[in-house]
């Protein structure tokens, strides 16, 4: 599998530069640090919170794009456009069960099958409403460095393929080193997370926890086996509708039983805290990973924690 997540064709780079900021660059050397001739016993708080997306991650991750906007803004200066060094916004931290229930959400858009959010859209970045094609093509070249010039990066879920220049790629090089270490942190610990994931529903605190959500659902009406179950048997009558060429999305009855199964999946969860059992599940399963994914996250723990320190300079802490 292949993924280009750094360059955006020129025009589009403009109005995405902001998310771009997040997503692009990356690094392959990392900087100076002590030597480990064998693995961990254990991998650490860090290296667990790294690939379950929890913990001290969301707010490390924060400081880290924090950083980069602020070298971005310098550099883009330097470069004669304006760049808003922003505070980056804190990522979802997968330790929040409410949040990632969102019962309101469910109670607006149930499983957003049948009716989806609107979409607003991204709105032009203030700094490049005002800039003329020219001076836009050369705006996105600074940004992003020639389209051509890639760093392919094996990430253990395919290969991504990073700029090697421009202020994205700057910034995270004055992090990491280089822009291939910055991707390996970035995208490694997601694909440890998406190997374990499917291991987490035999979890022996998931299958508890998953034994109450049971209960509550069936005490509401809706006996469906596990979470997925109950969303994909919505979401299969959905599809056959609209196979058949009668869809559901104007039916009142079906939006109303998507919300209400919705809804009783996501209160049943929290009540049995089947987010909180999947979350340490997951946090086992990273702690017994073998000897060579445990050197592997140690190698990029170090990496991760040296590249903080940089970005609390760079912002001033």
């Amino acid at each position: 599998m292949h993924a280009e997540v750094t360059h955006r064709p020129p025009r589009a780079v403009c109005l995405l530069v902001a998310a771009l900021a997040v997503l692009a660059g990356c690094s392959a050397s990392e900087p100076a640090g002590p030597a480990t001739a064998r693995p961990e016993r254990t991998p650490s708080a860090a290296a667990v919170d790294m690939v379950t997306r929890s913990g001290t991650r969301p707010r490390t991750q924060q400081t880290l794009d924090t950083a980069v906007n602020e070298l971005v803004h310098r550099c883009m200066k330097r470069a004669g456009f304006a760049y808003p060094a922003t505070r980056a916004a804190l990522p979802e931290a997968f330790d929040d069960a409410k949040a990632l229930v969102d019962l309101d959400r469910r109670e607006r858009y149930g499983y957003v099958i049948a009716v989806r959010p609107p979409d607003t859209g991204q709105p032009p970045a203030p700094y490049c409403t005002g800039l003329d094609e020219d001076r836009r093509r050369r705006f996105d070249l600074a940004f992003s460095g020639p389209p051509g010039v890639k760093n392919e990066v094996e990430t253990g879920m395919g290969t991504v393929r990073v700029a090697d220049r421009g202020c994205g790629a700057e910034a995270r090089r004055r992090l990491t080193g280089d822009v291939v270490a910055w991707a390996r942190m970035s995208y490694v610990p997601q694909a440890l997370n998406g190997r374990l994931d499917p291991q987490v529903p035999r979890h022996p605190g998931y299958v508890s926890a998953l034994t109450g959500w049971r209960v509550c659902m069936t005490e509401r009406g809706h006996p469906f086996p596990t979470p997925e179950k109950a969303r994909k048997s919505l979401a299969d009558a959905y599809g056959n509708s609209v196979r058949k060429n009668a869809p559901l999305k104007a039916n009142d009855a079906f939006r109303r039983r998507e919300r209400a199964i919705a809804v009783a999946d996501g209160a049943c969860a929290l009540k049995a805290r089947l987010p909180q059992a999947a979350l340490a599940g997951l946090r086992a399963l990273v702690r017994s990973l073998p000897g060579k994914d445990r050197a592997l996250l140690a190698e990029l723990t170090r990496l991760q924690s040296a590249a903080v320190e940089r970005a609390e300079k760079v912002i001033g802490r």
